[in-house]
């Protein structure tokens, strides 16, 4: 027999489970849009693999595409400068 506890703790684990999965997909696709958008990205790496790096570390991917495309650490800012 459930209780009501864990019927609620199962329903805000698949609320969470579903939240991740759309933040996943969602920082995948802007990276990739954002890659796609630029005229040459860092190290010339490819939207494709910028996609894959995305998608198998979303946070972490996100913040090294962002390092090496728009910091004060990207190639083209120092040139620009």
């Amino acid at each position: 027999m459930m209780t009501p506890i864990f019927g609620l703790t199962v329903l805000i684990q698949i609320i969470w489970a579903l939240i991740l999965i759309i933040t996943h997909i969602a920082l995948t696709v802007i990276v990739y849009r954002d890659a796609k958008s630029l005229s040459q990205t860092a190290l010339e790496i490819s939207p494709l693999l910028w996609l894959g790096i995305a998608f198998s570390l979303p946070i972490i991917g996100m913040v090294v595409y962002w390092l090496m495309n728009y910091s004060s650490l990207s190639r083209r800012q120092a040139i620009v400068d």
